[in-house]
Parts: structure tokens; sequence; C-alpha cells
């Protein structure tokens, strides 16, 4: 998976085509504390080989300010999410490379964004977000743990297979 420095950019490119299957998301609909949340799903994923090469997580959750009575964001508050989130997966894609996103859920009160790195890619991450973090009153927090199996989001892929 490592990248030689003599290897171009478009070479990475093609490793990771080779890699990372095109994505697609789902919307997957579940309850939690008796409301309603969402999740936005990538199934790219589903089945996914090579997990062993991006074994650790990292969930950012950010603080919903402005939302419904369920706890939902309203419109402008999804906008606002919408760029965060553009600007962490920019930033991340400049400095990490190859990542896998996962997607989003929608809880009461926050929004998650759900990711899988390498472990070696843990410290440029962590400094990328929290410079952001610094920046941005609503990320609430930003947490790595060891998932090999990606067991965290398991049940989204589980309900995933079973829906289509």
């Amino acid at each position: 998976m490592s990248c030689s420095q003599n290897k171009t950019s478009d070479d990475r490119v093609e490793i990771n085509k080779k890699l990372i299957p095109e994505q697609n998301f789902m919307t997957l609909k579940f309850e939690a504390e008796g409301k309603p949340c969402v999740a936005l799903i990538n199934n790219r994923y589903i089945d996914f080989k090579e997990k062993s090469s991006f074994p650790m997580s990292l969930f950012i959750t950010v603080n919903t300010l402005d939302k419904n009575k369920d706890g939902h964001p309203l419109e402008k508050e999804i906008e606002i999410f919408n760029k965060l989130q553009t600007d962490i997966l920019s930033d991340l894609s400049k400095e990490l490379g190859t990542y896998c996103y996962v997607g989003t859920t929608t809880m009461p009160g926050y929004r998650d964004i759900l990711l899988y790195i390498a472990p070696d890619d843990r410290l440029k991450a962590s400094d990328i977000l929290t410079k952001i973090k610094d920046k941005n009153i609503r990320i609430d927090s930003i947490s790595f743990e060891e998932d090999p199996e990606w067991d965290a989001v398991a049940s989204f892929y589980e309900a995933i297979s079973v829906k289509n």
C-alpha cells in the first residue's frame, strides 16, 4: 500500500482505483433515544476486502446548533455542515491520500463523519483536524479507535445488504 517517492501521483491514483471501489451512498433511517436518525452510508465498502489496510476508525462529531424538535439540523445548519465536511475531507485528502469515507449519521443534536484510515496516518489526521477544530465551535470531538473488522459500522452494512 505504501508508495515510493519515485512514483508519480498518477501511479497512486491508479493504485487507489484498484484498491477502493467507486462510491455510491444509501440512506438508512433508524431511531435513537426515541427520535428519528439518518445515516448516509457509502455502499462501496460492502464486502470490502482491504479493511486491513484501513484498520483505524476516525469519527468526527459535529454539534448541531440550529435544530428542529428532533434535534436535526435546519437548512442553514445543513449548509454549514456540508461545507465543513467538504473542507475536512479535502484537507485529509491532501495530506493522507487514501482513506475510506464511510458516510455520516444525523443524530439528535449532532452529526458524525465516519472514516477509516491507515494507522500511519493518525498523527497527520489528528494535526489537520485539531487545526480545523480550533477554528470551528461545532466540532465536538475527534476519536480514533483500532477497529480492524470495522465493527463500529458493521450494522450499517448489514442493513444495506438487507435493503438491497
